[in-house]
């Protein structure tokens, strides 16, 4: 299970990472419009962080499911509570963000209760012995 939830804490860095750089990508064009056009797309697919932060995006997903199929949906899915960290401090000290102490205090809410679920899953069963 701790190779489970370590893998899962690399594919929510990939996810932090993958936002960070799109993030980065849409101030360097001027931001991103629901009004399909075919230049915007053009430009999307053109503008190197968006292209790497898709891929980090792909690479999250594919971790993910490594994760998803080994831990409980209950407990795998509350670990994406990490992302809101990861995000926290990206926008504190990447895009120099004013980080209040609302959200300080939802962070460390969040964390207790990532604390609270770990500490409460039961262990794995053990392997069969093979008799």
């Amino acid at each position: 299970m701790i190779r489970t939830i370590g893998l899962g804490l690399i594919a929510i860095a990939f996810l932090s990472t993958g936002q960070t750089m799109l993030k980065l990508g849409l101030n360097e064009i001027g931001g991103f419009s629901l009004s399909f056009r075919y230049l915007l797309l053009t430009k999307l697919l053109q503008t190197p962080w968006i292209v790497f932060g898709l891929v980090f995006y792909a690479l999250s997903m594919v971790l993910w499911l490594d994760v998803l199929s080994k831990l409980d949906f209950s407990l795998a899915f509350p670990l994406m509570g990490l992302n809101y960290v990861f995000i926290l401090l990206i926008g504190r000290f990447v895009f120099h963000e004013t980080i209040g102490v609302v959200r300080v205090l939802g962070v460390v809410l969040i964390l207790a209760g990532l604390f609270v679920l770990l500490s409460s899953s039961p262990p794995p069963p053990l392997p069969p012995s093979g008799r």
